[in-house]
């Protein structure tokens, strides 16, 4: 499967400890970027106190996600400081230079908040390198957000579901949702890489994002490949176990053509995707054809929460898919043809 000779190249980022150093950036009050303009408050934010809560609660997250598979470690790099004519770039372009050989990794927050019409944060994989494991300095890999999540407004509990978010980024992770040419592309409840802050919604004392989707966690090596059921042309019929678990089929994947597949799983509305209305099956479109790989839900209507139960049936891209008691999934070819028509 493409995503998954993808994902090898980059497991060396997704397995054992990630060590990542963290910054904070000291933005000037007169900064012109589109990023600060008219926002002249900082807050006092030290690179040790964000160190901590990282290490307390997003390790924690990204080791329950993975099942111990990977474990992202924090450590204090510094501070940095940009001009008043700098873009967000220039912070990451800053902690890059000072960050430490060891570092895989270079995690900024600014001292700013975030104008509302822009983007909270931002982050990159990084460059491929020749001899991995590599340095930030060498592949200059980062996670960059501004300092809205650490106010003083969240009471000493700030919210990590848009620092997962970018993480996630900075695993290899696309966005899954609506296409990245929509309004909004974060459209989706099911995915840390869609909507992370959907389970606040509905319940707001959560400070996490949800689950991930098991393609996410194919690409990364953390669901093996005797986990997922490649579907004949034929089709069949399987027993899916929750794609969050340990054990069983937790993926189905039907091939459409040599870059298009719909990826079947089973999200139980527990953990990490308690938010979700109730347990179900959900499916994705993915295509690995373009720069980056596309995971569009397929299921019902934004936040696409509303998924296939027991009784229920999806015709889309050519086939059938039909859930029964016990997650028992029966997929079927409509005809021979493969088209996009959901």
């Amino acid at each position: 499967m493409t995503v998954v000779q993808a994902g090898r190249q980059t497991q060396w980022m997704t397995k054992g400890d990630d060590p990542w150093q963290v910054f904070v950036c000291h933005v000037p009050p007169e900064a012109q970027s589109v990023y600060y303009v008219g926002l002249p408050l900082r807050l006092d934010l030290r690179p040790d106190a964000i160190t901590t809560i990282l290490s307390e609660r997003v390790t924690d997250y990204f080791d329950r996600l993975s099942h111990g598979a990977y474990h992202p470690v924090f450590s204090v790099g510094g501070e940095v400081t940009i001009a008043s004519t700098d873009e967000p770039q220039a912070c990451v372009d800053k902690a890059l230079a000072d960050v430490g050989d060891k570092a895989h990794g270079v995690f900024v927050v600014a001292d700013a908040e975030h104008n509302a019409t822009q983007p909270g944060g931002s982050a990159n994989a990084g460059s491929p390198c020749a001899t991995p494991p590599c340095p930030a300095s060498t592949t200059r890999r980062f996670v960059y957000v501004g300092a809205a999540d650490f106010s003083s407004d969240w009471a000493g509990d700030p919210p990590m579901d848009l620092i997962e978010h970018e993480l996630g980024h900075a695993l290899g992770w696309p966005h899954s949702g609506s296409a990245e040419t929509a309004g909004d592309p974060h459209t989706s409840a099911l995915d840390v890489m869609s909507n992370s802050a959907a389970p606040r919604m509905t319940e707001p004392e959560r400070r996490d994002a949800p689950d991930t989707l098991a393609i996410n966690r194919l690409a990364a090596g953390w669901l093996p490949q005797s986990a997922v059921e490649d579907v004949p042309p034929a089709g069949s019929s399987l027993t899916l176990q929750p794609s969050a678990g340990t054990s069983g089929t937790r993926l189905a994947v039907i091939a459409l053509d040599d870059h298009r597949f719909l990826t079947v799983e089973l999200l139980v509305a527990e953990g990490f995707d308690s938010h979700l209305p109730a347990s179900g099956v959900a499916v994705h479109l993915v295509d690995t054809g373009g720069a980056e790989r596309t995971q569009t839900p397929i299921v019902g209507l934004p936040p696409f929460d509303d998924l296939l139960t027991a009784g229920e049936t999806l015709s889309s891209n050519g086939w059938s898919i039909a859930v029964a008691d016990g997650w028992r999934v029966t997929m079927t070819p409509l005809d021979d043809l493969r088209t996009v028509s959901t």
